[in-house]
């Protein structure tokens, strides 16, 4: 079998000539028809549909009455041969012309020569993904044909991650293998619960039963989504069996999984040490407040007091406090405190509601132990609504002390978090938030102003700064940036008038620890931040995240792995996970783990499909790891994501570029496609 892009000579039967070529002809994501290097794709998609027909056409010779049905279905017979005799010149001046007897035309049929071509989709690709992403609305009779390969495709696929699945299964294989077999199985298809029973007894094995309780409410959420189903009997047996049984007792415990959660399969077989978890200690988290007035407008105003609790918990000594943005993924929905525990692998709970009466404000706080499910504080305030900011401090001040009270009144002043002025200003800096989130590139950029309207009504807002400098930061790193040099400076000057503005600020110091590491390539400076950073604030979930990243772009695999398990705990179901995945990827990457590399790069892709580090991930550790179609195929997307790449670019860009391994992933981009200059 031909790999990827590959062309040797071969023999026609045809023609006797010694000098035809074969070609590869990729169906999967984009078409392509790769000769002797070259991409001899025709120009019109009529030409480009035509042909990928003929590749998966079982019959051999299609008609060229099928061929018009099948494209010219709205035009009269006239015209619709008249065009298929044009759209069959252009094959011949494309394809024939470099690829002489490819595509075999007679007066009543076309057949593409299957013995001078390899078809991706007809070989055992290492990926699935969607065929001929650029060919939809051709016409509908094409349209219904493709919907129907899509779907052969998708249960071959299927049936042999299936059986390679159950066949790791059935040998006991480490339960790393069998977790990283599970997720290519759910990639193709969220809603199967075969996979997802085997992810969630792999993880339960490893000693991470949050993780395998997430998944089964990821699980849940996709086939209520899309298929409007509740898990089975058998999953939900599973999940039980992961909430109820001591996890070293689950199912089943061969004797190699034995201290299995510090341990992974490396690209060369061997066992590789991965970071101990964090020891136990107190967790906590803080719900989104329940806003009882009915007028939205107010869950800003309660997203205000999360933030404030959370921001002086987490100074704590020896507490461990989830982020905000995850906790948020649970508003507006009604689980229990044993589930919120469970889901996010806490000990406490601390929620609330809020009600607006005329100009006083009415809220309602307590905190429960997640694994009783018993409420072990509460307390009710009654405010005017005017003073809400103060109002928040105050209530902030009281829970801190119920769970903390060895804290000094000292120390609460110093580690209170200081508001805007404005409710507006946190509004606006929300919104911006979540707007850099967005996949779309429109909604991204239009975060930079929100972010300028957040500053100019609160100046000294550190927090919004600290933001606005990650914002320039995302833009280079996107290659959105039209103004590297620009984006650059304007990211340290934010960063720094945050730290100016407020220096107990996490983010603040945590930000430009990444900017002087990422874009400046000073690592002493930015280990300072970070560290800095971490004193104020253990638990800032940031902090550790680019302390990682830093590691690995220096070439350090284990502690960049040991920081990046500090940070996803803290954070497990941020909006900004892609950048958690990406940066656990480039861990693994540079620890030479490239399956794991690939595996979290499916995953960046997975939570946001443009972001533009998971495609150069998954270039790099599928060339290392011998997946050369599978890195073709990302640098495609990625192409088309950052037009102006190029592995120079890469080079100059790269934090690490001073560094030994900065040139095998040059290597590796190149060998994928990436143009040199």
């Amino acid at each position: 079998m031909l790999q990827s892009a590959e062309v040797v000579s071969l023999r026609s039967p045809r023609s006797m000539r010694s000098d035809i070529q074969k070609v590869s002809i990729h169906l999967i994501g984009s078409m392509r028809i790769i000769a002797a290097g070259a991409d001899i794709l025709p120009r019109s998609r009529k030409a480009r549909a035509l042909l990928a027909y003929l590749c998966l056409c079982e019959r051999g010779r299609t008609s060229r009455n099928q061929l018009t049905a099948l494209l010219w279905d709205t035009s009269g017979d006239t015209h619709a041969r008249m065009s298929l005799r044009h759209t069959l010149s252009e094959l011949n001046r494309d394809v024939n012309g470099p690829v002489p007897g490819l595509v075999e035309i007679d007066r009543e049929s076309v057949a593409l020569n299957t013995r001078v071509c390899w078809i991706d989709v007809h070989a055992e690709p290492d990926q699935a993904g969607l065929l001929l992403t650029d060919l939809e609305g051709v016409s509908t009779p094409f349209d219904q044909w493709l919907t129907f390969e899509r779907t052969r495709f998708e249960d071959r696929m299927r049936t042999r991650l299936e059986a390679d699945l159950e066949r790791l299964v059935r040998e006991n294989a480490l339960p790393q293998v069998c977790a990283e077999q599970a997720r290519k199985l759910i990639n193709l298809d969220p809603t199967h619960e075969g996979a997802v029973r085997a992810l969630m007894t792999a993880f339960a094995e490893m000693g991470d039963r949050p993780q395998a309780i997430r998944e089964y409410e990821r699980c849940r959420h996709a086939l209520k989504s899309v298929l409007d189903l509740s898990p089975s009997k058998e999953t939900n047996a599973v999940y039980e069996a992961v909430r109820l049984v001591n996890s070293s007792r689950l199912i089943r415990q061969p004797e190699h999984t034995a201290g299995a959660a510090n341990r992974v399969l490396a690209s060369d077989g061997r066992l590789a040490h991965t970071a101990t978890p964090v020891p136990d200690q107190p967790s906590i988290a803080v719900l989104p407040f329940r806003n009882l007035s009915g007028n939205t407008s107010y869950d800003y105003a309660g997203d205000g007091l999360v933030e404030d609790l959370i921001a002086m918990l987490s100074r704590v000594p020896n507490f461990f406090v989830i982020s905000r943005l995850s906790a948020m993924a649970f508003r507006n929905h009604d689980y229990t405190p044993q589930q919120i525990g469970e889901l996010l692998g806490v000990q406490y709970v601390v929620s609330g509601s809020m009600r607006v009466l005329g100009d006083r404000l009415r809220l309602t706080v307590e905190l429960t132990d997640s694994r009783t499910g018993t409420a072990l504080w509460s307390s009710r305030l009654d405010e005017r609504f005017f003073d809400f900011l103060e109002v928040q401090d105050r209530l902030a001040d009281a829970i801190v002390r119920r769970l903390a009270p060895y804290l000094r009144a000292a120390e609460l002043k110093r580690t209170r978090v200081k508001r805007p002025d404005a409710l507006g200003a946190y509004d606006l800096f929300l919104r911006a938030q979540e707007n850099m989130h967005n996949s779309s590139r429109e909604v991204f950029d239009s975060s930079e102003q929100l972010f300028a309207e957040a500053i100019s009504r609160a100046p000294k807002y550190a927090a919004a700064l600290a933001w606005r400098a990650y914002w320039h930061v995302l833009r280079v790193g996107q290659g959105w940036s039209l103004e590297p040099g620009q984006d650059t400076a304007q990211a340290e000057h934010f960063a720094q008038l945050a730290i100016v503005c407020d220096d107990t600020e996490p983010m603040a110091l945590a930000i430009h620890g990444h900017i002087v590491s990422y874009l400046h390539k000073d690592f002493e400076l930015a280990f300072e931040r970070f560290e800095a950073a971490l004193e104020i604030d253990p638990n800032s979930a940031p902090a550790w995240l680019w302390y990682a990243a830093a590691h690995a772009w220096k070439g350090d695999g284990p502690q960049a792995i040991e920081k990046i398990n500090r940070a996803v705990p803290l954070s497990p179901y941020d909006p900004l996970m892609y950048a958690y995945s990406g940066i656990a990827g480039m861990a693994y990457l540079a620890d030479a783990q490239y399956e794991r590399a690939i595996e979290y790069a499916l995953r960046c892709m997975r939570e946001n499909a443009t972001y533009t580090h998971a495609y150069r991930l998954l270039a790099i550790a599928s060339i290392l790891a011998g997946r050369e179609e599978q890195a073709r195929s990302a640098v495609r997307e990625l192409l088309r994501l950052e037009t102006e790449l190029t592995v120079e670019r890469f080079r100059k860009r790269f934090p690490g570029s001073g560094t030994p391994h900065a040139q095998i992933y040059c290597d590796a981009l190149a060998k994928a496609g990436v143009p040199p200059r």
